[in-house]
């Protein structure tokens, strides 16, 4: 059968009518990203799934120590999952609840560490892995604090979300956040795990996603990705005492659509460890 040039024509214009009622019919959010009422929606996007609901993170990543005036040299890898349910109150603060667990792993990322020789002092360690539930509130100011009373309240943490930066159509939005948490009192306690009587660190966030997707007012959850630092001393199972010197993390990942996405020996740890967290995280 041969087609002419009219029929082409029309057909072309048959699918231009199309493509023309599809861009139509997409709503703009017409946020402006310098207010901060607007930079939480937007942030509701990117790092949560739309109002209240949940939102699933995978990451992984590598941690890095720094011994006085030694080669600061990358020891572990770690693989982790989360969970954030955001909400913005009537008051204008933004409310981000969030449980996450996850591993460390040997410097190759091989396996999880569940014992680790430390190489600055040749200690066998026992990392402790993590799971944990949290409260962050952004005031309508971009400040961030805690529950009240809660181990990261305005007494103990300092941080902001934002400033929103914008190039071309990629846009970032930073979390970053100082805390300072008192360590609990112990009796006869190991001098190679005594580090003090308090933890200070700084937690290095920043989310990314597609300007079109978040000015796209269908989709309620927008895709995005995450970087992630953390600046402080070393944890006590790492045997370094008082030791002068730094530990930091640097991570990466993405939000996911389910827990499909977690790679199997992790999936399967945490099903063993947290048996019907991966379903329920609780927030």
């Amino acid at each position: 059968m041969n087609i002419g040039r009219r029929e082409t024509l029309a057909a072309a214009a048959g699918l231009a009518l199309v493509v023309g009622s599809k861009a139509q019919a997409t709503k703009s959010l017409n946020l402006d990203l310098t207010k901060t009422v607007d930079s939480y929606r937007a942030y509701t996007k990117m790092r949560g799934a739309g109002e209240g609901k949940l939102a699933l993170w995978w990451y992984t990543g590598t941690v890095w120590l720094k011994v006085e005036d030694k080669i600061p040299e990358q020891v572990l890898t770690i693989d982790g999952f989360s969970f954030q349910r955001l909400s913005i109150k009537p008051d204008g603060s933004l409310v981000q609840l969030m449980a996450e667990a996850g591993y460390f792993k040997d410097a190759e990322g091989r396996a999880i560490a569940d014992t680790w020789v430390n190489p600055f002092n040749n200690e066998t360690c026992k990392p402790r892995h993590y799971k944990s539930n949290q409260t962050i509130i952004a005031k309508p100011d971009t400040s961030l604090t805690g529950e009240e009373g809660g181990r990261m309240d305005g007494r103990n943490m300092k941080g902001r979300i934002g400033p929103v930066s914008v190039n071309g159509d990629q846009v970032w939005i930073p979390e970053n956040f100082g805390a300072r948490f008192v360590l609990p009192t112990r009796d006869n306690i190991d001098p190679k795990e005594d580090v003090g009587g308090v933890l200070a660190n700084a937690s290095l966030a920043s989310f990314t996603a597609k300007l079109s997707d978040i000015q796209n007012a269908e989709p309620e959850s927008a895709p995005s990705s995450m970087h992630f630092q953390s600046l402080g001393g070393f944890l006590p199972w790492m045997r370094m005492g008082k030791t002068l010197g730094a530990m930091n993390w640097q991570l990466f990942g993405h939000k996911v659509a389910s827990v499909d996405a977690i790679a199997a020996p992790l999936r399967a740890r945490l099903e063993k460890d947290y048996p019907g967290w991966l379903k329920d995280p609780g927030i």
